[in-house]
This record gives C-alpha cells, structure tokens and sequence, in this order.
C-alpha cells in the first residue's frame, strides 16, 4: 500500500509548452529539485511538483493561459529519474570526453586546474549552447584546437557552439559572444508559447521575467494602445501582442541589434500589423497622449522614463503606468518587507501625480494611486525587483477658476 510520502504530484502538459511552464514553475518555486520533467511521448511531458503540489486559484489561471490546458497526476518516485543524477552524468561525460582527447593530444593527464575550466551548467538556446566565461580559458587547451569544440557538442547534442564573457560597457549592454562553432548566431527561443528570435553575440535573453511575462499576458488589453519606452527585444511587446490582444503596441527602443531582432520576432509571430517600432531615444521619439497603457521595465530604474511616460497617456481618460524598480530592502525586517514596498509604491504614485499636473501646467486635475505591487525577483541580495501598477485618472474640469 503507497502512503502520501511515497507519491509526487505532477503537471501534465504538451510538451510544445515545457519550457515555458518549466521556468514558470521554478519561478513560483513550484518546481520538484529533486526529480526531472519526465518524457511521455512527442506530445506530453510530465512535470514533478514540489511540497504538496496544490496551486492557488490564481497560479492555476496562469498556468492554464500558459499551456492551454494541463491535468493533475501523481507518479510514484521510482518512475522519476532523480535531477542531480542526469545533471551528473552529462556533466562527468563532458569531462572524461575531455580528458580523454586531452591525454591523447599531448600524452598528460588533466590538470587539477584544467579540470575545473570545464563548465558542468551551461545555456541551451534552439541548437546551440552557450557556454559561461570562465570556461576554457587557459592556453593550454589550444593544443585540441576545433576539436574540443566539437567533442563538446556531441556530448551535449548541439550543433551550435558559443561562449559567454564580460558584458560590453556600454548603454546597449552588448553581449560579448563568441561563436565557437557554427555560421550563425542567431537563434529562437520559445518562452510563455511566444518565439522570440535574437543574435546571441548582440542581444541577451532574460528568462527571470517569466512571472511578469505571465501576468501581462493575463490583461485584456483588447481596446488598448500600449507604450513600450524599453522594447528591447519585445521581452513585454509580444506577450502585450499575443497574449492580452493589444490592439497597437508602440515600441521605443535605442539598440539598433534589438530592434532588429524585435522586428523579426513580430514577424515570425504574426503581428507586426499591429506594432509601431520608435527606433531611438524615447525621450525624442515616444509618442503622446495615445497610450492606455506605458510599461516602463528598465532595471535598476525606469525614473529616467517617468516624465516620458506620464506625456504618452491619453489625455481623455489617463491610464494606467507599469513602473519597473530595483528597491534596496537591507534595513527593513522580513516581516515588514510587504508594507515597505506598499510605501515605496505610494511614494511613486505621488511623483508622477506631481509630473503629470506639471506637464498639462494644472489645466486637468490628475490623480495616480497605487493600485497592486508585484514582486518579480530577489535581484541581489536586499535588492528586491518590484513593479508598481499606478493608475493615472484625469478631471476635465481645471484646477483654477
């Protein structure tokens, strides 16, 4: 007879979807760290769940506007393979394949030193896998020449192979990619049902935002125009697009590489009707008093956006402003964390209210109010990511007589 510690609860979903509610789920912490996604068939995969495996009413929402549909299932843990034990093996056949080819070319066994170049995590984007910066770096694996790359990609079964190293000092924060092997740098990376498509070696892809990715594509956004002020490479555009069924999305952006890839990813998507792309400094290019909607996800701070935006709302009936933040949380006690983002919120609210009857010179009555605080990630440690959803409503009647 099984008892309760003897059963994992499941999700059971399209395997199209894995990658998606795999990111979402270990956002949530939801996500078993013992046990790894279990392979059914071409069609569907099984995800293990962590604790008890209840969902909220509300994670049950995104979950199904996630992947469409999912069931329930509970699978005893032998039928699991357990997560530390296939990392490991992948790991420990890169490194003996290495070894091995090392010890053949130049008659030595692997250093200590050597060893602990050879990465045991690394990023897989379409085809190809991008390796961290720290990996290989000594001179003397030059000696494998092509080699060691291809090893590589055989034991990883990629066929495209990259390595990571210092981000570019720059205002675009360029990557600087090298490919190792291959003719192209350009890939597609399927996040929340969405294909984005971007050169790795000029744009990054950040999958922490799969949360908020989630909670925008929740909106009914169908009657709206939206403001992008940091498009990027549509990161917030095409979930906006897609998902809430914007109907126009206006996205600034400045990176001439990520408005190219952001370009391309609306067409592979089918919408690039209904998406109008301001190439440059929003400061000069954003559009005014259309917008529903301004989401403003510049990190560490969007305050250098706040007038920008507050000047693209619409002037008949206000809307609403997204504001990104990283807020420092050192001094401030766990137990009291939720009221001091609450107040940070407040705090944002009444600076843009200030702006926003400073830029109409107090012709309309404005008011912006907090309405929700969202909590994206832990940034750094006492760095807390946070979105503040401020409603900006507006009276026709003027504030003098």
């Amino acid at each position: 007879m099984s008892t309760d510690h003897e059963i994992i609860q499941c999700i059971q979903a399209a395997f199209a979807n894995a990658q998606s509610v795999k990111t979402w789920l270990k956002e949530e912490g939801l996500l078993h760290e013992q046990y790894k996604a279990k392979k059914i068939n071409e069609n569907l995969i099984v995800l293990p769940l962590a604790g008890d495996g209840k969902l909220s009413e509300q994670q049950s929402l995104q979950l199904i506007k996630l992947c469409s549909s999912y069931q329930s299932i509970q699978l005893p843990p032998q039928s699991l393979q357990t997560r530390r034990h296939k990392d490991s093996n992948i790991a420990q056949s890169l490194h003996e394949a290495i070894a091995t080819l090392y010890q053949k070319r130049t008659n030595l066994p692997l250093s200590s030193s050597l060893a602990s170049e050879i990465p045991r995590h690394w990023i897989k984007h379409d085809d190809l896998i991008l390796l961290s910066a720290n990996a290989f770096t000594s001179q003397e694996w030059n000696v494998l020449g092509d080699e060691l790359w291809n090893i590589i990609c055989s034991v990883l079964d990629s066929k495209r192979l990259a390595r990571n190293s210092v981000i570019n000092n720059d205002n675009h924060r360029t990557p600087n990619v090298e490919l190792l092997v291959g003719t192209t740098s350009w890939v597609i990376h399927v996040d929340n049902g969405i294909k984005y498509t971007f050169d790795i070696t000029k744009c990054m892809f950040s999958p922490g935002n799969i949360s908020e990715k989630i909670r925008i594509s929740n909106f009914n956004c169908r009657d709206e125009v939206i403001v992008d002020l940091y498009a990027g490479i549509g990161y917030f555009v095409l979930p906006y697009l897609i998902h809430a069924k914007a109907k126009l999305v206006h996205a600034c952006e400045w990176n001439p590489h990520a408005v190219e890839a952001l370009e391309k990813s609306l067409i592979l998507n089918k919408v690039r009707e209904r998406c109008i792309v301001h190439f440059g400094d929003n400061r000069q290019h954003a559009p005014k008093f259309v917008a529903d909607r301004v989401n403003l996800g510049l990190l560490p701070s969007s305050r250098s956006g706040w007038h920008v935006a507050c000047a693209a709302l619409r002037l008949d009936g206000g809307g609403w402003l997204h504001v990104h933040n990283n807020v420092n949380t050192y001094n401030v006690a766990r137990s009291e964390r939720k009221n001091f983002w609450l107040q940070w919120g407040s705090k944002v609210a009444s600076e843009l209210e200030s702006i926003l009857n400073q830029i109409h010179c107090n012709e309309y009555s404005w008011k912006a109010t907090c309405r929700n605080i969202t909590h994206v990630k832990r940034y750094a440690p006492h760095i807390d990511h946070l979105i503040a959803d401020i409603q900006c409503t507006v009276s026709t009647s003027s504030n003098t007589e």
